[in-house]
């Protein structure tokens, strides 16, 4: 059979044919772009029922030799989970609601779950070991050892010393408590014997013990303590509660090496106040000198408590206000510290209620006095002080300085062997305690030691003293961005770090507790670092974190420095590895190991994953100018699924400088302490922006307002923003620049503020932070700025009050506070919101039951979160109104 086709017929097929291919490459094409657009496209929509699947990521411990690391999964949920993985490998373990993890060699993991159980892993062969009844566990100077306290089968606690290696153990019957010193791997507990309270020595090396001491009846030994070194132990022998006629407490003191006991007892002591008694606590706590000669101990008087019913009596000359001036009594209240030598059967009362604080130097030589209420009835928060230095020894005290700044006195003096540094003046000084002279160790460095562009009223403190190098008496100090060591004597300044030049902070990173500050009585010990420590440097700029090391031998060396928030480094201590945690608002926190400087990254561990499931917002820092021309920052949060060509709302939040928060992962979440979360707002498709504040005193109203209006403005003229869809939010000192801002200016739809301070007069004559300090160091010298007393300048007062502009508000603002707030009355926002009432305005305001300055009750962190994100939602997005309105 043939066919015959006509010319039209052919041309046809081939046209059909040429369509059909060309339909067909474009289709391809088609799916090509689709399938690389719908990366996005088919990204999930975030809501509130999501939330809970965010966790919290914290790095635990890292192994000697970096091949393990640990890290905790916090959820909101209470659900937490202990992770325990390989760095090099694979391998990796999870324990729900486990904590207390380390590691023992590279071989074992101990944890404690919530059981009272201790889990004993076995890396090699992921076999587990479960033990019930577990108290606490801590792991011994061998690193094989591991000590552990435990309920027995009769009920009474037991004690196992245990071997992971060859799984052998030493147990104690019948124990009580027990306390271990690391150094010299001893180990002291108490236990019944023959009815009565044994204090007993266990040498963990050779597994021989001896009797220390054996209380008399119905005593007890309590708050023992180590000599660092572990050659000695202090402890009270104290009355049992229970006892009828109550005796006082001695105290006991024992030479491991030379067996010897030595005893304080009060009532054969001459000098010992008739009307105390030996006592050991958080502010007089039993202490033993490094060399062993000293043994601090509290004394407390005994007072019958506050008749409740009784008349009080305010007058304006005392020294505090009445209700902190209760909680003293003329110093009687608060312990006393007291010093006694064994080996001089000697005591003297260090404290009393003429110098009631102290602070020892790091040899427990000296100690620094003082008496907060000597310059007092003031205005400041914190009065200044005169300091006075006594020795221990002599007893014999004088004055050393005068009038020296009270604000944080434990960052602005420090007490150092024979040297006494302080900051004054904006320097730093240094008072040698042998040869009675005050010398500056900086005026002559070139910088300032603190910030000589603050904008509060007051002096600003220094920028710091992490510590020194004990042996070679070098200081570490910072400036504004680099690192100094400075000799203590003033001799051989010089700058560690290059921060200067890029405008990048550099801090100190302890790596060890030697390097980190402690408690010492009323101020602190700042950190001991030795000659070849390695130090680990925090680096911040405007657009990066990093961290770097520095040692005497090599100088500056560079470790990392990313355009993300870098944080959490932990070192392995046997060699040079390294693990820290990096984030970015666009991406969850993961874990990531270095081997060494110049080695490459590797990725150990990656956080909500199921954050890539969702569509996300992105940050970006934006530069704007204020009217004064200042060049300021600030941080822009773009909508998740933003696109080109649409508006979006946005919403404003204000507090001061928020440009840090840049690289910043946030988790959405329903429980949030001010109502207010990012990615909350991102995924809901609104833009969120920090906007960067700076201060003129005396006007931290109009300040406020320059700065966000301008800032507001140039993201309204930059960016994919509804001008008429805009609005602001803020808390505490916040939510009063969000009150004056909107009386202020028409540019914001809608407000927040959440306790803000509305009424600087009323708020003046307060007595704020839990009724002990008066209310007017806030606005003279501290954030309030406006840096002159109400009766020195009422009229600012009043010009920057809120309330007293409340008749120009024509935002609708929700207003919220704590019941209980102590450091801004819930009455400053009930005097804003009855002045709009009085005016016909649009607010609504929520008072949260038994709640304080920030809300800790989740039930009404999810409240008030909901209920901010409803008032948003109706005047920016057109959302149906809530009843509650």
């Amino acid at each position: 059979m043939k066919f015959h086709h006509k010319k039209n017929d052919i041309d046809n097929f081939f046209a059909l044919a040429h369509y059909t291919r060309n339909c067909f490459l474009i289709l391809i094409v088609i799916l090509i772009s689709f399938n690389g657009f719908s990366q996005n496209a088919f990204e999930r929509e975030l809501t509130a029922k999501d939330y809970p699947l965010w966790s919290y990521l914290n790095i635990d411990k890292f192994s000697q030799n970096g091949k393990w690391v640990s890290f905790y999964l916090n959820y909101e949920s209470g659900r937490d989970t202990l992770l325990v993985k390989n760095s090099v490998g694979t391998k990796s373990y999870n324990f729900a609601g486990a904590k207390k993890g380390e590691f023992i060699t590279e071989r074992f993991f101990l944890m404690m779950s919530a059981k009272e159980e201790i889990r004993i892993l076995d890396l090699h062969s992921s076999k587990q070991e479960i033990l019930q009844g577990v108290l606490r566990y801590e792991v011994c100077k061998d690193s094989k050892s591991v000590i552990i306290l435990k309920k027995a089968d009769t009920g009474k606690k037991q004690l196992e010393l245990k071997n992971l290696e060859n799984d052998r153990s030493v147990t104690i019957d019948d124990l009580d408590r027990y306390w271990y010193n690391s150094k010299a791997d001893l180990l002291a507990y108490t236990a019944i014997k023959d009815g009565k309270m044994a204090l007993n020595l266990l040498n963990l090396h050779d597994k021989t013990t001896k009797t220390i001491s054996i209380a008399v009846e119905d005593f007890t030994y309590s708050d023992l303590v180590w000599q660092k070194n572990g050659n000695s132990i202090a402890f009270l022998e104290s009355p049992l509660k229970n006892k009828e006629k109550p005796s006082l407490s001695s105290v006991g003191y024992y030479f491991v090496k030379e067996g010897k006991l030595y005893t304080f007892n009060p009532q054969t002591q001459d000098n010992f106040p008739k009307d105390m008694q030996v006592v050991s606590s958080s502010a007089a706590s039993l202490n033993i000198s490094e060399d062993g000669k000293r043994i601090f101990f509290g004394l407390q008087k005994t007072l019958l408590p506050v008749d409740q019913t009784q008349t009080q009596i305010w007058n304006a000359q005392d020294k505090f206000l009445y209700t902190a001036k209760v909680q003293i009594e003329g110093w009687d209240k608060i312990a006393k510290v007291a010093v006694w030598q064994p080996l001089k059967n000697s005591f003297n009362q260090i404290t009393d209620n003429e110098l009631p604080k102290m602070m020892l130097n790091t040899d427990q030589k000296y100690a620094l006095l003082y008496n907060p209420q000597s310059y007092e009835p003031q205005a400041n928060r914190e009065a200044p002080l005169d300091i006075y230095m006594m020795n221990l020894e002599t007893g014999e005290r004088k004055l050393v300085l005068e009038n020296q700044s009270g604000a944080q006195t434990g960052t602005t003096v420090a007490i150092y062997e024979k040297k006494l540094i302080y900051f004054k003046d904006r320097n730093w000084w240094v008072y040698d305690i042998e040869r009675a002279v005050h010398q500056n160790l900086t005026k002559d460095l070139g910088v300032y030691f603190s910030d000589e562009q603050t904008d509060w009223p007051e002096e600003a403190i220094p920028f710091g003293n992490p510590g020194w190098i004990k042996e070679s008496k070098k200081l570490f100090l910072y400036d504004k961005y680099d690192i100094w060591s400075i000799g203590i004597d003033g001799s051989g300044a010089v700058r560690l770090t290059d921060g200067r030049k890029n405008k990048t902070t550099c801090r100190i990173i302890p790596q060890s507790q030697e390097q980190s500050k402690k408690m010492n009585y009323d101020g602190s010990y700042k950190g001991v670092f030795k000659l070849w420590d390695r130090l680990l440097i925090k680096t911040e700029a405007l657009e990066s974190t990093g961290y770097c090391y520095w040692d005497k031998k090599n100088g500056l060396q560079p470790l990392l420095d990313k355009k993300m928030y870098t944080s959490q480094l932990l070192s392995a201590s046997n060699n040079s590895t390294c693990i820290y945690k990096e984030e970015n608002y666009d991406s969850p926190p993961r874990l990531i190991l270095k081997e060494s400087t110049i080695s490459k990254e590797k990725t150990i561990f990656q956080s909500n994953t199921q954050h890539f499931k969702y569509q996300w917002g992105h940050s970006k820092m934006i530069s704007y100018v204020n009217s004064k021309g200042d060049k300021l920052y600030g941080v822009l949060f773009y909508p998740a699924g933003f696109q080109n060509g649409l508006k979006y709302p946005m919403i404003v939040h204000i507090y001061e400088k928020q440009s840090k928060e840049l690289f910043k992962y946030v988790n959405p979440s329903q429980n949030n302490p001010t109502g207010f979360n990012i990615s909350n707002f991102t995924s809901k498709g609104y833009f969120v922006f920090l906007p960067d504040i700076v201060y003129e005193v005396g006007d931290p109203g109009p300040s406020s307002a320059d700065c966000v209006i301008s800032a507001a403005k140039k993201i309204i003229s930059s960016e994919s923003v509804d001008s008429d869809r805009v609005g602001i939010i803020g808390h505490s000192y916040g939510g009063f620049e969000v009150d004056y801002i909107i009386s202020q200016s028409n540019l914001f739809r809608a407000a927040v503020a959440g306790a803000a301070i509305t009424d600087f007069v009323s708020s003046y004559l307060w007595a704020a932070w839990g009724g002990e300090k008066p209310n007017f160091w806030h606005y003279e010298f501290g954030q309030l700025r406006i840096g002159k007393s109400l009766y020195e300048d009422y009229d600012r007062y009043l010009k920057n009050s809120p309330v007293y502009h409340a008749g120009k508000v024509n935002t609708p603002l929700l207003s919220w506070a704590g019941e209980q707030d102590a450091q801004v009355h819930n009455y400053q926002s009930i005097e804003f919101h009855l002045a709009l009432r009085r005016l016909g305005k649009i607010n609504t305001m929520l008072l949260y039951p038994g709640e304080d300055h920030t809300l800790m009750n989740s039930k009404y962190q999810k409240d008030l979160t909901e209920r901010i994100e409803q008032w948003f939602g109706y005047y920016l997005k057109g959302s149906k109104k809530p009843d509650w309105f």
